[in-house]
Parts: structure tokens; C-alpha cells; sequence
């Protein structure tokens, strides 16, 4: 068997095919083939790689190497790919900097409800004194209490 396979694979002549629309061209040189396809690659070309048999000619295997519109949509998916991923990138930064702007406005508010709290309780504190001084010395309310009187005979006469 393995005899027969070699004999079989010593009558085949390998060529390179280059399609393109409805014309085929054959070259037995793989650069020549590659030029044509490169030159062609703005249309929808196909370069093959093409085993004949030596004694009848006919075509044993017809194998697809180079394909412009498979690798044109392949090139569209990826470009495809890397706009979603792109546009899910941006999605996450502004997702982080949602996520970071209120800390920040956090932080601004904890800053402003901690002067507000000792603003308060330092006010709380004067009222606390102003309080304590006006029942605690008997002189401070003895005084207003004869100025009240004082005011009220200067009236009267």
C-alpha cells in the first residue's frame, strides 16, 4: 500500500491557481502566483494549491490556501471585536470615574458637616457661658434689674 502511494504521489504535478471573478490562471511558480493574488486583492480572490496527475492532466486535489473575502470578513470581525472592546473599556472608565466623583463629593460633604458640627457645638459652648455668667453672678442680673428700676422713675416724674 505504501508503495502504490508513493508511485501515486510521484505521477502528481503540484500548481498554483489564482481565481478571481470567472478567470482562472495557473502558474507553476508560487511567487508569480502570490504577485497576481496580491495585485488582485481588491477583488474577491482565491489562490489554490492544485495537484494534477502527470499522465491525463486531470485535477487529483484543488486545496484553498489564500482567500481575500474570508480574511476581508475576518478582518471586519476583528475590527469589529476591537471597537466592542474599545467601547466596553470606555464604558468601565466612566463606570470608575461615576464611581470615584462621589467620593470625592463624599469627602467634600464629610469636610463641610465636620465644620458645620463644630461651628455648632462651639456656639452651643458660648450660649452654654453667656447663660452660666447671666444666673451665676448676682451682680450681672442685680444690675439689670436696677437699670430696669431707674429707667422706669426717670419716667414717671
Amino acid at each position: 500500500m505504501s508503495l502504490d502511494h508513493e508511485e501515486d504521489s510521484n505521477e502528481h504535478v503540484k500548481s498554483w491557481m489564482v481565481e478571481w471573478g470567472k478567470i482562472n490562471e495557473e502558474f507553476e511558480d508560487y511567487s508569480k502566483a502570490l504577485e497576481l493574488f496580491n495585485s488582485k486583492s481588491s477583488e474577491d480572490v482565491i489562490l489554490y494549491e492544485v495537484q494534477r496527475t502527470l499522465s491525463d492532466g486531470s485535477i487529483v486535489k484543488k486545496v484553498p490556501i489564500l482567500n481575500t473575502k474570508k480574511s476581508r470578513k475576518r478582518m471586519e470581525e476583528l475590527d469589529k471585536k476591537r471597537q466592542k472592546e474599545i467601547q466596553n473599556l470606555k464604558k468601565e472608565e466612566q463606570i470608575k470615574k461615576q464611581k470615584d466623583a462621589p467620593q470625592k463629593n463624599r469627602i467634600e460633604d464629610i469636610k463641610y458637616r465636620i465644620i458645620l458640627l463644630i461651628v455648632i457645638v462651639i456656639a452651643f459652648f458660648i450660649l452654654l457661658y453667656i447663660l452660666s455668667q447671666l444666673v451665676a453672678s448676682s451682680d450681672t442680673l442685680h444690675s439689670h434689674v436696677i437699670g430696669y428700676e431707674i429707667k422706669r422713675n426717670i419716667f414717671e416724674y
